[in-house]
Order: structure tokens, then C-alpha cells, then sequence
């Protein structure tokens, strides 16, 4: 009898082991998310504000429409253009959502 308890906690232990590793490094990835993926419709560099056709952002529970967002810095919108391919992250703050990194896509 103990040495069957022995065993299977033996192999508990080292199945744990094995598996903890792969379970921290899917823990990590899912924190992680993909820029959402859109087009830039206009630039207002005066107001800081990108007009933007994106597709859905499921972590914001948005549908794919065309919006304007404030950006969070207005330098952030230098080079771009009107029908730029773009991936940005988008952030809730008090007064809506604000636009934190846009990265050209073309």
C-alpha cells in the first residue's frame, strides 16, 4: 500500500512538473493582444484625432465600423495618410477612447 502511494505521488509530481511550464507560457500569451487592424480614413494633426475603418475589437466589444479617436500624442500622426493600412491600440480613459501606438501597415 505505500509503495503504491509513493508511486503515484511520484508521478504526480513529476506530471506537474512538466506541465507547469507549458501552463505559465499560455498564461503569458494570453495577456497579450493583437493590434486591431484598420484604414485611416482622415487626419486632423490640429485636433490630435485619426479617423479610422477598423475591424472588430472584440476585447472593447466593438463591431467593425469607421470612428474617430483622439490620439494620445499628436505626433503620433505624422506620415500618415488616408488610406494607410494601419494596427493601433486603442485605451479607455475617462473621456472615451484614445489612441496609444498606431503602426503603419503598408
Amino acid at each position: 500500500m505505500f509503495r503504491r502511494r509513493a508511486i503515484v505521488l511520484v508521478v504526480a509530481a513529476t506530471t506537474s512538473a512538466i506541465a507547469a511550464p507549458t501552463l505559465a507560457w499560455d498564461a503569458s500569451l494570453s495577456g497579450e493582444r493583437v493590434l486591431p487592424a484598420g484604414r485611416v480614413v482622415k487626419v486632423d494633426r490640429d485636433a490630435g484625432k485619426i479617423a479610422i475603418e477598423h475591424k472588430p475589437i472584440p476585447h472593447l466589444f466593438m463591431e467593425a465600423m469607421t470612428m474617430i479617436f483622439q490620439v494620445k500624442e499628436p505626433a503620433m500622426l505624422a506620415g500618415l495618410t488616408p488610406g494607410d493600412k494601419i494596427r493601433f491600440k486603442v485605451e479607455r480613459d475617462n473621456d472615451g477612447f484614445v489612441i496609444s501606438r498606431i503602426e503603419n501597415a503598408n
